[in-house]
C-alpha cells in the first residue's frame, strides 16, 4: 500500500486496522482507539482529524480500504457509535455483494469453548520489505492468532453483550476481527492484555451500524445523569446516611435488589423525572434491574429518546414509585453527569459567596450606624455567617471532585461494548493526589504532542486551598518534569514521600508554553521562560 509518509512503528496499529464489511456491502466497522478517544468527548470532530477541509475534500479520500485482493477503494467517515467506541466508514463503491443474506456469514449465538480466529495487519518481515524499503510503501501481512471463548454474557434482552477470548494479543490488536471455525464473524476486538481478549459480540455490532447509519453522524448512548452501585455492594452506612433504616435497607442488599444511587446530578434526565440520592431503581419497564451492568444494557436497547418507566424503592416510601424518565443523548455519559455536577456546584459556590457579602454587608452597616447595634442582631448575623462559611467549606471539595471527573471525562472518553460505559459506575479514571491538592493523569506521546509538551502527567483538577494551588499549578497544566526527571504519577509520589522543605522544580507547559514551578508546601511564585 503506497503512502504519502509512513507512520511510525507505534502508529500502525492506529491507521491500519481490520475492518469488518456490513450486510449492505459497502459500510464498513472499524475500531479506531485514537480517534474514539479524541472524537468521543468532543461534539463535532477537529478540522482535518476526519476529513480534510471542505476545499479539498474531493480531491483527497479520508480513508483508503484495501480488499482482499489487493483492489483500493476510497471511503469517507460517516460516524462513532458511543455505546461501543465503534466507527462506521463508507466505500464509494460496494465492496461486497449487498443482498439481504450479506449477513449470514456472522454467528450471533457464540459460545463458551468455541475457537476463534483472530486477525489484524502486521508489518511484513523485515526479509519481506528490503526491496522498497524508502520509495513510500509499506507492506503489511494479515496475521492471526487462535483462542477459546471463556466467557459470553447476556444483556436482559438475551443478546450477547460481552464476549471474551483466551487468545494472548497485544493492545495494538484492537480492532482485530474474530471469527469460528466455520469463518462465520464473532465480532471485532475491543481490548486485549493480561492473556484475556474482549470481543464486540456481532449483534453488538449491528446495533451500532443501524444507528449510525440512521443519523448518518456520530451516534450518542442514552444518559442518565445519576452515579451509584449495585444494592448489594453499597455499604449500609452509605444507605443509612441517605435516609434509609437499616431494618429497611438489609433486606434490598441481602436480596441484591436493583441499583442503589449516591448522586443525581442537577438538571439531568434523571433529575427531571425525579430520581434522589438514596433511591433504588429496581426495574425498568418489565425487567428487573440487579446491577449497574443491567441498568446500562438495558438502557442501551432501550436507546436515545426512549420514555420508560422506572420502578423505584425509596426510604420512608411504603411502595414502590413509579417514575417516567425521557433518555436524552449523550457521547460520553459519565462527561455530561460530571459536567451537571460541576455546575451545580460553582451555583452553590457563587450563591454563597453572595450570602457572605450580604451578611458582610449588614455587620458593617449595623457597627458604623449612629447608635449601638443589638447585640441579639449581631448574634444572628455572626451564626448566619458561621454557616454560610461551613458550607463553603463543603463546597469546594465537591468542585474539586467534579472538576476530576470531567477533567478525565475529556480524555478517558473511551467506551467498549464488553465494558459498558455508564455514569453510575465508581470514579476511578484519575490518579487523586490528595496530601498536594491536585488529580492528574499520564499522557500518551501522541495526547502530549497536541498540548505542545513531550509527554508527562495532565493536571485535570487542583483543590483551591491545597498546595497545589498556591505553588501556582492549574488544571490544564501538563507536568512534564519532577526535578528534572520525566512526571508520572510514581514520580510524584516518590516527591510526597520524600518530602522536606526544600521545593521541587516542576516542569510545566501551559497553553503551549513552558514554564517553571517551584513547588512547596508553602508555595512559591512560578517565573514563566
Amino acid at each position: 500500500m503506497q503512502l504519502d509518509s509512513l507512520p511510525s512503528t507505534g502508529d500502525a496499529h492506529t491507521n491500519i486496522v481490520a475492518g469488518y464489511v456490513y450486510e449492505d456491502g459497502r459500510t464498513v466497522v472499524v475500531r479506531l482507539p485514537q480517534s474514539e478517544a479524541e472524537l468521543d468527548s468532543l461534539p463535532d470532530p477537529p478540522p482535518g482529524f476526519f476529513a480534510a477541509p471542505a476545499a479539498a475534500q474531493n480531491e483527497q479520500p479520508e480513508f483508503t480500504l484495501v480488499t482482499a485482493d489487493g483492489k483500493r477503494v476510497e471511503a469517507k467517515f460517516i460516524g462513532l457509535d458511543a455505546a461501543t467506541g465503534l466507527s462506521m466508514l463508507e466505500a464509494v463503491r460496494q465492496i461486497l455483494p449487498g443482498e439481504p443474506e450479506g449477513d449470514t456469514g456472522d454467528t450471533e449465538d457464540p459460545n463458551v469453548g468455541q475457537r476463534v480466529h483472530l486477525y489484524a495487519p502486521a508489518p511484513a518481515p523485515v526479509a519481506q520489505t528490503t526491496s522498497r524499503a524508502g520509495d513510500g510503501y509499506i507492506l503489511l501481512n494479515i496475521d492471526q492468532r487462535e483462542g477459546r471463548l471463556t466467557e459470553v454474557r447476556r444483556a436482559p434482552s438475551g443478546k450477547p453483550f460481552r464476549v471474551v477470548a483466551s487468545a494472548s494479543v497485544p493492545p495494538e490488536w484492537t480492532g482485530a476481527v474474530a471469527a469460528n471455525e466455520a469463518g462465520e464473524v464473532v465480532g471485532i476486538v475491543s481490548q486485549s492484555g493480561s492473556g484475556e481478549t474482549q470481543i464486540v459480540p456481532v449483534a453488538t455490532i449491528h446495533g451500532a451500524c443501524d444507528r449510525v447509519l440512521k443519523l448518518r453522524r456520530s451516534a450518542p448512548q442514552p444518559w442518565l445523569g445519576v452515579r451509584g452501585d449495585a444494592a448489594f455492594q453499597a455499604p449500609l452506612g452509605t444507605w443509612v446516611n441517605l435516609g434509609w433504616k437499616p431494618e429497611t435497607a438489609l433486606p434490598h442488599i441481602q436480596n441484591r435488589q436493583g441499583v442503589f444511587l449516591t448522586s443525581v446530578a442537577p438538571g439531568t434526565p434523571a433529575a427531571q423525572a425525579g430520581l434522589r440520592p438514596g433511591d433504588v431503581i429496581a426495574r425498568v419497564g418489565a425487567r428487573e434491574v440487579r446491577s449497574v451492568e443491567d441498568l446500562s444494557m438495558t438502557l442501551d436497547e432501550l436507546g436515545v429518546g426512549s420514555t420508560v418507566v422506572f420502578t423505584v424503592l425509596r426510604a420512608f416510601e411504603a411502595t414502590p414509585l413509579k417514575l417516567s424518565v425521557q433518555l436524552q443523548g449523550a457521547q460520553n455519559p459519565a462527561l455530561a453527569t460530571a459536567l451537571s455536577e460541576e455546575r451545580a456546584a460553582r451555583e452553590g459556590l457563587l450563591s454563597l459567596r453572595r450570602e457572605i457579602r450580604a451578611i458582610q454587608t449588614q455587620q458593617r452597616l449595623l457597627n458604623g450606624g449612629p447608635t449601638s447595634p443589638d447585640a441579639a442582631t449581631l448574634a444572628r448575623l455572626a451564626e448566619r455567617m458561621r454557616e454560610a462559611e461551613n458550607q463553603f467549606d463543603r463546597v469546594l471539595p465537591l468542585i474539586a471532585d467534579a472538576e476530576g471527573r470531567t477533567g478525565a471525562g475529556r480524555v478517558f472518553a473511551a467506551t467498549t461494548a464488553s465494558q459498558p460505559s455508564t455514569e453510575i459506575e465508581p470514579f476511578q479514571a484519575s490518579t487523586p493526589l490528595p496530601a498536594f491538592g491536585l488529580r492528574a493523569i499520564g499522557l500518551t506521546g501522541r495526547s502530549a504532542a497536541r498540548l505542545n509538551a513531550r509527554g508527562g502527567m495532565l493536571v485535570v483538577a487542583v483543590r483551591p486551598d491545597s498546595p497545589a494551588a498556591a505553588s501556582g499549578l492549574h488544571a490544564g497544566d501538563v507536568i512534564e518534569t519532577v526535578n528534572g526527571a520525566p512526571a508520572d504519577s510514581l514520580e510524584l509520589r516518590r516527591l510526597l514521600a520524600a518530602f522536606d522543605a526544600t521545593p521541587a522544580t516542576l516542569g510545566v507547559v501551559r497553553d503551549g508554553h513552558s514554564m517553571t514551578l517551584k513547588f512547596s508546601l508553602a508555595g512559591d511564585n512560578f517565573q514563566q521562560r
